[in-house]
């Protein structure tokens, strides 16, 4: 994967895209070779037989928050896809070297229980994309914590970086690499335990509701299939269900009490035998 500055973003095919997300990101396939327009901020050329990306971004791809991130899985992924990994949108996080993924869109609280899980010593896969495999094992994927400063303040060993960030212009996210705050945080690779699609509600205490395999599947799909790729969704799906069939699904309904979520979670493994 390599990619080159330019100071505009280049011209995209003249036809319309074969899959879209919005105004954001187009996609034009053309059997193996593949074009991801960005028109704000660049464009990759994939070559999926010979496993290559190569892209051309602007400036601003480097400096707007997790543009640069998502540039480089949307690089990548579609090539571990054909050596049977597929990232999922999630943070998983592990106890005893047994991995829970916390799953859900923006706003459901996933990063701010992911951040309760490391304060209470567990360890980190992934804070956005863990690399899902056969048989319901997750291997890590490197990334920075990234959380408004509300949600840092909640936990004493990182509370300074919301003071830090305390006066600066708007509401910005903090980014902070999990080494820097607990030194052997990082897991190379664990079975999957547990899947938790967190919701923050209205509620006095946090609690879990076991969900069907089916169920499960379905809320997993708009975090880990891509919709263009469709030669590989066949073994997308099989992955996935492996997943679902090797670890125990819930919804996990969190109350204002964002410290004593382990506490939650850690009942799966008491009261869930593997």
């Amino acid at each position: 994967i390599t990619f080159q500055t330019v100071a505009t973003v280049p011209a995209p095919p003249n036809r319309p895209p074969d899959f879209q997300q919005g105004d954001l990101l187009h996609y034009f396939v053309d059997g193996d070779q593949v074009i991801a327009h960005f028109p704000r901020y660049g464009q990759l050329h994939l070559n999926l037989a010979e496993g290559w990306t190569r892209g051309q971004v602007v400036p601003a791809a480097g400096q707007t928050y997790a543009i640069l991130e998502d540039l480089i899985a949307i690089s990548l992924s579609p090539h571990l896809r054909r050596r049977q990994k597929f990232l999922l949108h999630a943070f998983a996080a592990a106890l005893d070297g047994q991995a829970v993924l916390l799953v859900g869109g923006i706003g459901a609280g996933k990063t701010t229980t992911g951040l309760s899980l490391l304060n209470a010593g567990w360890q980190l896969l992934s804070n956005d994309s863990p690399i899902v495999m056969g048989n319901g094992r997750i291997q890590q994927y490197p990334g920075v914590l990234a959380a408004y400063p509300e949600s840092f303040a909640h936990f004493p060993t990182l509370a300074h970086l919301a003071e830090s960030a305390a006066g600066g212009n708007g509401r910005q996210k903090i980014t902070v690499t999990a080494e820097s705050v607990w030194p052997d945080v990082w897991l190379r690779e664990a079975p999957v335990r547990a899947i938790c699609f967190p919701q923050i509600e209205s509620r006095d205490d946090h609690a879990l509701t076991p969900l069907a395999k089916l169920a499960a599947l379905a809320r997993l799909l708009p975090h880990a299939v891509e919709q263009w790729d469709k030669v590989m969704i066949p073994a997308h799906l099989n992955i996935l269900r492996q997943l679902v069939d090797a670890a125990p699904a819930f919804s996990l309904h969190l109350g204002p009490d964002v410290v004593s979520i382990p506490e939650t979670i850690r009942t799966i493994f008491h009261n869930f035998p593997a």
